[in-house]
């Protein structure tokens, strides 16, 4: 069995890693700093959909509403048990991993766009109960409370410590996503994404990996959810709208759908491209960034179905990354594979 071993490659991760951590440091624009966090929160958003969206197929638009429920039971057990939002991410992230696991699995015999609007409609009934329920604040909303910083309670006047949370997020999604991309449990939920028929020959139970990745990926999420409540310090139940949840699919769809780095490199280019649009087109015409992120929406489809990670897995540009990186381990030391 041949196994990679640290090379040239992680060397540059690690040094991506530490120029996005020494941005605070060097840029003291609130402002930029807002963006990155903005792109951070968006990219491990993508990559929590990516787990059943992109490794089993299952194309979900109510993620909005998974990562509402987060956000919600973050928010209430702050306000109403003083709970530390910190305490409160785990609960969330097993409370709604179940009940979107127990809510989705008699959907799971769904396939294609009957499956997706399904959870359209699991979207809206989250979004009407939480409109019409006093406890939760009703349309209103719910104010978190302020005052002086807590780090227990995740209140912060700066943006920095906002900005490393959002990173920490991000890096630990992408190494939880990587880890079940090469497991056992990933390659079953690759197996059902492409033939449930040959997975059930093969002893694979569909419906056991679905409940599985919805667990995961709702889990995931609602973490998300829990960061978005401590940071913008106010939820509504518009947070659980459809047209949010295509903000955590769009990364992927541009990056790349069942790729691990694909929501990375689409979330870096799509919320900037974002802010620019609102910023730009939106006091020209109402909606008209929309129709821009339509049109590109359209576009990688038509053109670029497999994302920008499709695209570089054929293309001349990783076989002379890939030289590169060999020639570079070779003069450095490194092995790149070892016998296990």
């Amino acid at each position: 069995m041949m196994k990679k071993r640290f090379g040239s490659r992680h060397i540059g991760a690690l040094l991506l890693l530490l120029i996005l951590a020494l941005i605070p440091v060097i840029i003291r624009n609130t402002y930029i700093q807002t963006i990155f966090i903005l792109i951070f929160y968006t990219a491990s958003a993508s990559l929590a959909w990516s787990v059943l969206g992109g490794l089993t197929g299952q194309l979900s638009l109510g993620h909005a509403a998974f990562m509402g429920l987060g956000a919600y039971t973050s928010t209430l057990l702050l306000v109403n048990a003083n709970l530390s939002p910190w305490l409160s991410i785990p609960i969330a992230f097993v409370f709604v991993g179940l009940i979107c696991m127990l809510l989705l699995s008699p959907c799971f015999v769904l396939h294609g766009p009957y499956f997706t609007l399904v959870t359209i409609a699991f979207s809206y009934a989250f979004l009407n109960l939480f409109t019409n329920w006093d406890y939760a604040g009703k349309g209103q909303g719910i104010v978190l409370p302020f005052g002086a910083e807590d780090f227990a309670l995740m209140r912060f006047k700066s943006k920095t410590s906002y900005f490393y949370i959002a990173l920490c997020m991000m890096v630990l999604f992408y190494i939880v996503l990587r880890l079940i991309d090469r497991s056992k449990l990933g390659y079953g939920l690759k197996t059902v994404r492409e033939d449930e028929g040959t997975a059930n020959a093969i002893g694979i139970s569909p419906l056991k990996y679905k409940m599985i990745a919805t667990f995961i990926s709702a889990g995931m999420i609602a973490v998300c959810g829990v960061f978005y409540a401590n940071y913008f310090r106010f939820i509504d139940p518009e947070i659980m709208a459809e047209s949010q949840a295509i903000e955590y699919v769009l990364p992927a769809i541009i990056g790349g759908i069942g790729s691990v780095t694909g929501p990375l490199i689409g979330a870096f280019i799509i919320v900037p491209l974002s802010q620019y649009l609102n910023a730009a087109l939106s006091s020209v015409v109402s909606g008209a960034n929309l129709v821009v992120y339509a049109v590109i929406l359209i576009a990688v489809v038509m053109f670029q179905p497999t994302g920008i990670m499709g695209w570089y897995q054929n293309s001349k540009l990783k076989k002379k990354l890939s030289g590169f990186f060999d020639n570079l381990d070779r003069k450095l030391g490194f092995d790149k594979s070892q016998n296990a």
